[in-house]
C-alpha cells in the first residue's frame, strides 16, 4: 500500500489507496461533485484515523475521543487516552458500529475565545465509512511549559486545532496559550 503526505490546511495528513474515512455528508448536498476533506465544512467532511472528535452514540458523549482503526461498517475510539513526552496511553477502546446513531459536537473557539458549540442532526446530515484517500492524521508534537509532548489534531468547527490531554484534562493549544476544555 503506497502513503503519501500532504498538508490539509497546514495539518500533515497521510493519504494512500486503501484507507478509509467516516463520512458525514449533508442529505441536501449528496449529489455536489466537490470532494469533502476532513476539515469542517456544513455540507460535509470526514473524519480520519488518529483524529480526535466530540463524538455523541446513541446519546453518551465521548468528547475528546480519538480514532483509532476504522473498519468497513464500524471504527473504534479510546476517550480515556493521555499523552506523553514520547508517546501516549490508550486505557479503553469503545466499538462503534456505522448503523449507531453518531453526532459529532463542533466547538467553536479561537485565540481562547468559544462560541456555544453545534451538534450534526442525523436527519441533515447520512453517515457511511468509504473508502478514501486520506488515511490519517499524523502525530503532532507540542511544546507545553517548556517540554514536548505527544499529541493530536482536534476537529473544531473553524478548522483543526491541536490538543494533548494531561492528567486526565484536555488542553487545546494554541499560539496564545493553552484552553482546558470540557470532557463530558
Amino acid at each position: 500500500m503506497l502513503i503519501l503526505s500532504i498538508s490539509v490546511y497546514g495539518q500533515n495528513i497521510d493519504i494512500g489507496k486503501e484507507c478509509r474515512a467516516i463520512q458525514f455528508v449533508n442529505k441536501d448536498s449528496i449529489n455536489s461533485i466537490s470532494k469533502l476533506t476532513p476539515i469542517y465544512n456544513k455540507r460535509g467532511f470526514l473524519l480520519v484515523t488518529n483524529g480526535v472528535y466530540d463524538f455523541i452514540i446513541d446519546g453518551k458523549k465521548y468528547f475528546q475521543s480519538i480514532v483509532l482503526r476504522i473498519e468497513n461498517d464500524r471504527f473504534y475510539i479510546s476517550k480515556n487516552w493521555e499523552s506523553k513526552t514520547e508517546n501516549e496511553i490508550i486505557s479503553d477502546t469503545v466499538e462503534v458500529s456505522i448503523n449507531q446513531e453518531i453526532r459529532i459536537r463542533t466547538v467553536s473557539i479561537d485565540k481562547g475565545i468559544g462560541n456555544i458549540p453545534s451538534r450534526t442532526n442525523p436527519k441533515i446530515y447520512k453517515v457511511s465509512i468509504i473508502k478514501s484517500d486520506f488515511c490519517r492524521f499524523k502525530n503532532v508534537e507540542i511544546l507545553s511549559k517548556g517540554i514536548k509532548y505527544f499529541g493530536h489534531y482536534y476537529f473544531t468547527e473553524i478548522g483543526i486545532k491541536k490538543i494533548l490531554i494531561l492528567d486526565q484534562k484536555a488542553l487545546l493549544c494554541e499560539e496564545n496559550g493553552e484552553f482546558i476544555l470540557r470532557r463530558s
